[in-house]
Formats: structure tokens, C-alpha cells, sequence
């Protein structure tokens, strides 16, 4: 009877061939162990990628809106902090005026009113400010200045305190001037577009509008106290002492009273700020549940993962050992 052999070149290379098997196995294993997904994604979706392109699109989307909400979070909170600088410029004089206009003499007023126009230059500051490269208070012309330097401002207010007789006169004329519809505010202190910035898309259906713009009333009326007591502080116009009392009494009336309305903005900017939030929070919980979907499709057992990776590794192993041992193989080692 014949006993069937394996020549010494046919053994070597089924070794080769097993020894590059193990290795490649061990390779795999140990790529997936440490990635925590399959190696090979057409063989363990079975060649249909049509769900794990369905997640990843609504991931990318998902990341879209979570840029958008960062940027308008970042708007929203330039805003407020730009709205707190002009409240503390109106708060930090309007009491001291009202106090100096009830009992003080005319050199304490003119002392309480020579902060002014530096007041009234860190108000047009604040509201000339950008964020993400966008004007705050400008309205849908985000590529400018809400406001007009300081300087043309004042220019275009001290001949119209020239020209008053009295300080009734000039009140008229600055409550025109700041508050009606196309009056010199409009046309020559606002540098914006009076139409709303374009909303920003947060979530799905939800879109958020800042609300913050130069032409709210609360930010006109405390503009026009501001730059009241500016005019007086800096001897626009010949008043007598009288007309000057009633000129800064008005100007700190004016600034309590935008301050006020100033707040209600705030407050319309928080409930964006709000709905921001609430949308982030919605984002992020459908957000886990597609990446928990991702890691189910794409995703290895690492319990089973470390098991074969144990077994490709004893294989490896046992390769190496029978192959040391056949290596030794003689005739001498065979009669010894």
C-alpha cells in the first residue's frame, strides 16, 4: 500500500501561505479592535450602504446646525454684552443729572454733565461692534457700521442747538431729530439697512432672528438723552441757567427711559438666546441617537473582537512553533 507524502516545496508553501493568512487575520483583528469598527464595511453591511449613508448625511447636517447655533450664540451673547456697556452709560449718569437738576447749583451740574460726550462715544462704540464678522446693530447690512462715527454725529447736532431759542425748542427739535420716521437719526446717524438681518437655520424648521438693531426706540431715546447733556456739557448753543436745568433735567429723564426700553430688547434677545439653547439641546439628542445607529452598523463586538484576536494569535503562534520544529527535521535528528 503506498503512503501518500508532502514534498519538502509543497509543505513550504502551504506554511507561507498559512503564515500570511494568520498574519493578515491578526492584522484585521487588530485594526478593528483598535478602531472599534469593521475593517471590511462592504462584507459586513452585506454590500448595502444605503442606511449607513442615510446616518452619516443626517450627522453632517446635524454639524451644520451646530456651526449655525454657535454662531448665533456668539452674536447673541456680542449683543447683550454690547447692550450692558450702553445701559451702564446711561445708568451711571442719568441720577447724578436728575439729583444735580433737583437741588445742585449750575457748576455741580456742569461737573455731572462732563462725562457726556465720552459717555455718548462708548455708546456709539458699543453699538458699532461685530461678532463672526458681522455688525451687531445694523441691521441686514452686516458688512458695516450701525452708526456714524461719534464726531459727524455732534456735528450734525450742535447747529441745531445753535439755532434754538430756548430749551424747549431744542427738546422738539432732538425728540424729531432721534425719534420720527426719516428724521436725521435715519438718514444720517444710522449707516444700516432698516430691514431684519437674514435668521439663522438652528434645527430643522427652526430659524432664529437676532432682534438687536440701532434703530430700536429704547436705544434712540437714550442716544438723544446722551447726546442732550453732550451738547450742554460742551456749550452748544447760549443758554441761560434755567434752559440748561431743563435741558439736562430732560436729557436724564430721556436716558432712564431708554434704558428702560433697552432692557425690553435685551429681553427679546434672551428668548432668542433661549430658543437657541432649547434647539442645541434637540440637536444633540437626535445627534447621539444617529452615532449610536453608526456605531450598530459599523461597529465589532470587542468581546468577540478580543477573542478571535486571542485565537489568531495562538494560530500565529502554533505556525511559528511547527515551523521551527520542521525546519530542524534530518536524518541525524531522526537516528539520534
Amino acid at each position: 500500500m503506498s503512503i501518500p507524502s508532502t514534498g519538502d516545496l509543497a509543505r513550504s508553501f502551504f506554511l507561507r501561505q498559512s503564515h500570511e493568512r494568520a498574519r493578515g487575520d491578526l492584522s484585521t483583528l487588530t485594526e478593528e479592535m483598535a478602531s472599534g469598527t469593521h475593517a471590511d464595511m462592504g462584507r459586513a453591511l452585506k454590500g448595502d450602504f444605503t442606511a449607513l449613508a442615510g446616518v452619516e448625511r443626517g450627522l453632517r447636517l446635524f454639524e451644520s446646525y451646530k456651526s449655525a447655533a454657535a454662531e448665533a450664540t456668539l452674536t447673541t451673547g456680542a449683543s447683550q454684552a454690547a447692550l450692558q456697556t450702553v445701559q451702564d452709560s446711561l445708568s451711571g449718569l442719568a441720577p447724578e443729572l436728575l439729583s444735580a437738576t433737583a437741588s445742585g447749583s449750575l457748576q455741580q451740574m456742569d461737573l455731572m454733565a462732563a462725562s457726556a460726550p465720552d459717555r455718548l462715544s462708548a455708546m456709539v462704540s458699543a453699538l458699532n461692534q461685530s461678532a463672526a464678522g458681522r455688525s451687531l446693530f445694523a441691521g441686514a447690512a452686516t458688512d458695516r457700521n450701525a452708526l456714524a462715527p461719534v464726531a459727524d454725529i455732534t456735528a450734525a447736532l450742535e447747529p441745531l442747538a445753535a439755532g434754538a431759542v430756548d430749551a424747549a425748542d431744542l427738546i422738539t427739535t432732538l425728540e424729531s431729530w432721534f425719534m420720527d420716521p426719516g428724521g436725521g437719526f435715519e438718514t444720517l446717524a444710522y449707516q444700516g439697512n432698516p430691514d431684519a438681518p437674514p435668521g439663522v437655520l438652528v434645527a430643522e424648521g427652526e430659524t432664529v432672528q437676532n432682534p438687536a438693531s440701532a434703530l430700536d426706540p429704547g436705544l434712540r431715546r437714550g442716544l438723544m438723552g446722551m447726546a442732550l447733556a453732550a451738547l450742554v456739557a460742551t456749550g452748544a448753543g447760549s443758554f441761560p441757567g434755567a434752559d440748561k436745568r431743563a435741558l439736562l433735567e430732560h436729557a436724564a429723564l430721556s436716558m432712564t427711559s431708554g434704558n428702560e426700553g433697552i432692557t425690553g430688547l435685551r429681553a427679546r434677545i434672551g428668548h432668542a438666546e433661549g430658543r437657541i439653547e432649547a434647539a442645541q439641546l434637540r440637536n444633540d439628542t437626535a445627534r447621539g441617537q444617529l452615532e449610536l445607529e453608526r456605531g450598530r452598523l459599523t461597529g465589532v463586538d470587542p468581546y468577540r473582537t478580543a477573542t478571535e484576536l486571542q485565537q489568531a494569535e495562538a494560530r500565529l503562534e502554533s505556525l511559528y512553533l511547527l515551523t521551527s520544529r520542521l525546519a530542524r527535521l534530518s536524518l541525524t535528528e531522526y537516528l539520534r
